[in-house]
C-alpha cells in the first residue's frame, strides 16, 4: 500500500508530462505543415446533407484527391498501384473479399477550390456502387484548439480526430 502511495504521484506526473509532450509535438507539426480548414460539400446539394469542415494537413489534403471506398466502417484495401491518366486516378481494392474499382477525377485549383468526382463499385456486379461529386473549398486556418483530423458533423458540431469522412480520404 505504501508503495502505491509513493508511485501514484509519479504516475500522475508522467501523465501530465505525456500530455505536454503531445501538445509540443502538435505545435511542432503545425509549424512544419500548417493545417488548413476546408469546406466539403456534396454537389449537387442533397436534402439534409450540409457541408462539413475538416482541419487538414498535407497528408489529409492529398487524400482529398485519392479514390477511396468504405462500407460499414470497413475500408477497401488497395490492390496493386493506382493508375492515373488524363486527371483520373483508378484503383482496384478488396472489400470483404470482393474486388472493387474506385476512381477520382479532380478539376480546379487544388490549393483553393476544386471538385472531385468519385465512384466505386464491385467488379462482379452493377449493384452496390456509388458515384459522388464533392467540392472542396479552402476556408483558412483551422480554429484555435482544433487539431489535424478534427471536423464538423452534419449538425455543425466539432468532432475530434478521425471522422467517417477522414477515414475515407486519409491514407
Amino acid at each position: 500500500m505504501r508503495a502505491a502511495v509513493l508511485i501514484l504521484p509519479l504516475v500522475l506526473l508522467a501523465a501530465c508530462d505525456g500530455k505536454a509532450a503531445g501538445e509540443r509535438f502538435r505545435a511542432r507539426q503545425a509549424a512544419l505543415d500548417p493545417p488548413r480548414l476546408w469546406s466539403v460539400e456534396v454537389v449537387p446539394a442533397q436534402p439534409g446533407v450540409v457541408p462539413v469542415k475538416v482541419c487538414a494537413d498535407s497528408r489529409i489534403h492529398a487524400g482529398l484527391t485519392t479514390p477511396a471506398a468504405a462500407a460499414g466502417g470497413t475500408p477497401c484495401r488497395p490492390i496493386g498501384q493506382a493508375v492515373t491518366a488524363n486527371g483520373v486516378t483508378v484503383q482496384r481494392c478488396d472489400m470483404n473479399g470482393e474486388t472493387w474499382v474506385t476512381s477520382a477525377a479532380v478539376k480546379g485549383d487544388l490549393e483553393r477550390d476544386f471538385v472531385s468526382e468519385r465512384s466505386a463499385g464491385p467488379v462482379s456486379t452493377d449493384d452496390g456502387g456509388y458515384r459522388q461529386t464533392r467540392r472542396y473549398r479552402l476556408i483558412g486556418d483551422c480554429p484555435t484548439g482544433w487539431n489535424v483530423g478534427d471536423s464538423t458533423n452534419q449538425r455543425g458540431e466539432r468532432v475530434k480526430g478521425q471522422s467517417g469522412l477522414l477515414a475515407m480520404i486519409a491514407r
